[in-house]
């Protein structure tokens, strides 16, 4: 099992907060799987309109449901 991990700030949208963000993507689906989640949550993350109007719970749901969509 290969896990990958991030620890990356980011900017808090319309506002000048920044927040982080911690996350370990476990190696349960395959190396590439886990470096593939680490690689985009980030931006799938900020991306959302929920991150945009501080939902931010739905935005972390909303995320890894899209880089499952994005895998399949």
């Amino acid at each position: 099992m290969e896990d990958a991990h991030l620890c990356k700030e980011v900017k808090i949208p319309n506002t000048n907060d920044k927040g982080m963000i911690f996350a370990v993507f476990d190696g349960h689906g395959g190396k590439e799987v886990a470096e593939y989640a680490k690689a985009h949550f980030i931006q799938v993350l900020i991306d959302l309109e929920e991150f945009k109007k501080h939902n931010f719970e739905k935005a972390l749901i909303d995320a890894f449901m899209k880089l499952d969509e994005n895998l399949k």
